[in-house]
């Protein structure tokens, strides 16, 4: 089990052997990690999704390395999804704090070798700067005898690992966003409506998008800018209103005590407690959930939901539960969702993804009799 607060979180190894993942590695787990001279994994090098699953295993001692000289810091794994990078590969930058003008810079290894790195690690370099990642990155893809390594244990990380470390927690709080003023409306609602295939969302969000504008606020599409823009927003903000995603992590880096930030539950997944926690504990601000979800849509005949399953939720208790919170005002409930208009945007959705969307509990209702039947 990982303990983000355990002692000896960075160590020096000299002579370190980076082993990337194999170029046939696939799944999210993967053999990759930094080793001693003798071949012992270096404990510190293993990544965690939460406190119990660990993302790496110990590689073998390669028959061949490459040298690299010099002193460098271990980054973990390089992803290029925003909500992974921010959480995973960004979760041992608090380390450039004890060791800034004594490395050459941090090296990671790819979550797949295969992966196109150089073009991601351009797009990622404006990221890495506004949160205080500012040195050179280097993406190690063969297996590499590093002459200094200095590996930092990860500071935060998904589900129960949200929360952070005290170090990364000061990290960010100093670095991430700095030099960045806020600008902005003061209300925001963060829409996935412009996403692209395969992100999922809320069925009908545009009805919800003029109902909040109708309260004062402004849609935010925040793929649709550079992140210095996207923290000037979440620093701006006095009222954020979102559905569970990753924009949130961001805004635990950067927003303050003063905001308010609702969070619509669009799949039937545990996903919104975390952020809550995150929320509070980087910037003590008020963080709840708004859950009124009825139905989880699935593509095809899929058995559960996820990253690209969409929400329909319940409009008149949405209503209640933000103006219970003071996120809103007005005193004309917000109608129910009809079938034409439920169907419509399903449409939409098939279309764009070219494939119909049905309820989750139907599809497992399906699967159940099935599996009974065979069993039979």
């Amino acid at each position: 089990m990982f303990d983000l607060e355990a002692p000896d979180d960075l160590v020096l190894v000299q002579d370190a052997i980076l082993v990337p993942p194999p170029v046939d590695g696939r799944g999210r787990q993967q053999a990759s990690g930094v080793l001693t001279p003798d071949g012992r994994m270096v404990e510190n090098s293993i990544s965690w999704s939460n406190s119990r699953e660990p993302v790496n295993a110990a590689p073998a001692m390669p028959d061949t390395v490459e040298t690299l000289s010099g002193s460098w810091m271990f980054g973990g794994t390089l992803y290029g999804h925003f909500g992974h990078f921010i959480t995973e590969s960004f979760a041992r930058a608090w380390a450039l704090d004890a060791l800034r003008g004594q490395i050459d810079g941090v090296l990671f290894t790819p979550k797949q070798s295969s992966a196109n790195l150089e073009p991601m690690l351009k797009a990622l370099r404006p990221l890495m700067d506004s949160l205080g990642l500012d040195v050179p990155v280097r993406c190690i893809t063969t297996p590499t005898r590093v002459e200094r390594l200095h590996v930092p244990r990860q500071g935060v990380g998904m589900g129960d690992l949200t929360v952070g470390s005290a170090k990364f927690r000061d990290f960010v709080g100093a670095h991430a966003g700095a030099g960045i003023d806020p600008a902005g409306p003061e209300r925001i609602y963060v829409s996935r409506s412009l996403l692209p295939a395969q992100r999922g969302g809320l069925i009908a969000e545009s009805l919800l998008e003029g109902y909040l504008a109708q309260e004062g606020y402004q849609m935010f599409h925040p793929q649709k800018h550079p992140a210095a823009v996207q923290i000037a927003h979440y620093k701006a903000a006095r009222d954020i209103i979102t559905v569970d995603c990753s924009p949130l992590h961001m805004m635990a880096y950067v927003g303050n005590a003063a905001q308010r930030v609702a969070i619509l539950t669009r799949r039937s997944m545990d996903f919104a407690p975390g952020f809550v926690r995150q929320l509070q504990t980087f910037t003590g601000m008020t963080a709840f959930e708004i859950n009124t979800l009825e139905r989880d849509w699935v593509q095809g005949g899929a058995l559960r939901p996820g990253r690209g399953s969409f929400g329909e939720m319940d409009f008149p208790r949405t209503w209640r539960l933000l103006r219970d919170r003071g996120m809103i005002s007005g005193d004309t409930p917000w109608p129910a969702l009809t079938d034409s208009q439920r169907d419509a945007d399903l449409q939409r959705i098939a279309d764009l993804h070219g494939q119909a969307f049905n309820p989750l509990d139907e599809n497992l209702e399906r699967h159940a009799r099935r599996t009974a039947k065979a069993s039979a």
